[in-house]
């Protein structure tokens, strides 16, 4: 990562108040060993997952909405800001105006950092927090002291700008809230100028859904498209191990191998249809996987879960009269079973 350029600026906002004072940086911080290292912290904690991406409404900006597009169009020109001092003043203004209105907000810092990596130019705009600490002077005595809160990001947003810049019409803006309360993600939202924010989960329940569409397409029998079901989770899985989004086409590819070329377009066609029409790319969320090995229902006095490779073997479907017949009990159940009957 080569750092072009690096600002902060900071909003003193109370909770509870709806009056809100930016104080603006006049230039750029130095790109030092301090800053480099900030960044490699809040890149790194950026990157877990719980990721939304999304595109702006209007790329070039309007006179209505969000102005952040505006700004970037008026001030990023051939890979470089004409004025990345003044851009960021503008922008941390624009940010104060969505911030003002939400009175149990609070400021903090914003943070503005412009990069370049393998020939792409990205964006950060990230709000930090200060937290109390301890310190310990040169005659060894203890002191309170302010310092950036970097256990965990706040509000963060990612701009791919190469993308942008280029009419992509993928997803070319990431962005995230960590434990922010809802208040703060509309106000950010709404900041950004983001067109349909997708939540991880969201995405992966539709890749969820295409598997299962696309197994029923093809007439799978149950534990054949288990065992494809099952392939597309782990692949999943490593991804959102490696924090990488996962490429639509990567399952296509899976498809491909284990049964024919066809099969793959055919994947990637009901991927495309107006059902689901998936993104390129989509960052993936564990925990939405479980659809794709495992059935489970619940009512408030039952609640059932198994692995789907069951179905059909301990586990037995009856289609006509809706009811499911278990055989293999759990052990600890069973025993329960048989107590009570005695």
């Amino acid at each position: 990562m080569s750092i072009s350029n690096l600002i902060v600026h900071e909003i003193q906002k109370h909770e509870g108040e709806r009056k809100a004072i930016l104080i603006a940086r006049p230039n750029e911080n130095p790109v030092d060993g301090q800053a480099e290292a900030l960044s490699a912290q809040v890149t790194n904690l950026f990157n877990r997952s719980g990721m939304n991406t999304g595109r702006f409404v209007n790329p070039q900006g309007s006179e209505e909405g969000a102005q952040l597009p505006a700004l970037l169009f008026k001030n990023f020109k051939n890979d470089t800001f004409v004025d990345f001092a003044g851009f960021t003043k503008d922008c941390a203004a624009e940010f104060l105006k969505y911030l003002e209105p939400v009175e149990e907000a609070e400021g903090g810092l914003l943070w503005f950092n412009h990069y370049e990596l393998h020939d792409t130019h990205f964006l950060y705009i990230v709000m930090l927090k200060r937290k109390k600490g301890i310190g310990l002077g040169a005659d060894l005595s203890l002191s309170q002291i302010e310092q950036i809160e970097m256990e965990k990001l706040h509000m963060s947003l990612r701009i791919n700008l190469t993308a942008w810049q280029a009419g992509d019409e993928g997803r070319y803006i990431s962005f995230r809230f960590g434990r922010a309360p809802k208040f703060e993600s509309e106000y950010f939202t709404q900041f950004i100028g983001c067109d349909e924010p997708k939540v991880a989960a969201k995405e992966t329940r539709k890749l969820v859904d295409l598997t299962a569409a696309f197994c029923q397409s093809e007439g799978f029998p149950s534990k054949q498209a288990n065992e494809f079901k099952k392939v597309v989770s782990e692949h999943c899985q490593a991804k959102a191990q490696d924090r990488e989004p996962l490429a639509i086409k990567d399952i296509a590819s899976q498809v491909e191998s284990r049964f024919s070329i066809e099969q793959a377009n055919k994947f990637l066609e009901i991927a495309d249809s107006d059902s689901f029409k998936m993104e390129k790319e989509i960052f993936v969320e564990k925990a939405a996987l479980k659809k794709l090995t495992r059935l489970s229902g619940s009512s408030r006095a039952l609640t059932i879960s198994f692995d789907s490779e069951l179905l059909a073997e301990s586990i037995v479907f009856n289609a006509d009269s809706g009811t499911l017949t278990i055989k293999d009990l759990p052990k600890s159940l069973l025993k329960q079973l048989q107590a009570m009957s005695n």
